[in-house]
């Protein structure tokens, strides 16, 4: 599975401003790039529209560059990330756009809405449709996130504070993860001890390996207790 990520904004483009003069793109690309980082690690690969704050297409043609990302790359699923705003300071929430209700994208939408709104607990704005470009234009699989208001100053602090931005990208690859029906494809990892390697797993910088290889590697020895499901780990020879 190919996921084309797009930050939203960029370069001469600021996006919202926050009332403390935090600019959307700047959101939009730490997010993008946690959220990419996520992925990776769980075997999918990753393109994005951009890796940084500048972009090279001239402003007239910014959407169109952006799909033109995603479809050249045939991308399986197209996920644009950005931050709400309105007039009224007092907006708050989160919610998620596709294209047309009644197709897949919409299904996306909504286990990535779930997650979102279980993980950063702000209020449920709802999966919505909207005729975006960036939706419309699109040859696969497409939703747009708005994560916060940025406008609304205690969301604006949210949005700018690294652990909330990581929560975000947690949230929507889990939806990504849920929303396709993929499971979890977790990176090996060598784990030495003396002179025997291990292969475990790693997933959220935890690495994991089997219990009984573990241990006998150690040393130990180990007693499976099916009655009541526990395994005991012993020194040899105690």
């Amino acid at each position: 599975m190919l996921i084309c990520i797009d930050p939203g904004h960029g370069g001469y483009d600021p996006g919202a401003v926050g009332p403390s003069g935090v600019t959307e793109k700047d959101i939009n690309l730490a997010v993008a790039m946690t959220l990419s980082k996520i992925l990776q690690s769980k075997g999918v690969d990753v393109v994005l529209t951009r890796t940084g704050d500048l972009v090279s297409w001239r402003p007239d043609n910014d959407l169109w560059e952006r799909c033109n990302i995603a479809n050249k790359a045939s991308a399986d699923i197209f996920i644009s990330i950005h931050c709400n705003s309105a007039t009224n300071p007092a907006a708050t929430g989160t919610e998620t756009f596709c294209y047309q209700k009644g197709i897949r994208s919409f299904d996306l939408a909504q286990a990535i809405q779930s997650r979102l709104v279980q993980a950063i607990k702000l209020p449920d704005r709802g999966v919505k449709t909207a005729n975006f470009y960036v939706l419309r234009g699109t040859n696969m699989l497409a939703v747009l996130v708005e994560l916060a208001f940025i406008n609304n100053p205690r969301e604006e602090a949210k949005l700018n504070n690294a652990d909330f931005q990581r929560t975000c990208a947690e949230a929507v690859a889990q939806g990504i993860m849920e929303g396709m029906g993929v499971e979890e494809v977790l990176p090996e990892v060598k784990i030495r001890l003396g002179n025997k390697t291990l292969t475990g797993m790693i997933k959220d910088d935890l690495s994991y390996a089997p219990v009984r290889a573990l241990a006998e590697a150690l040393g130990c020895k180990v007693v499976w207790n099916d009655k009541t499901r526990t395994v005991t780990v012993t020194k040899e020879g105690k």
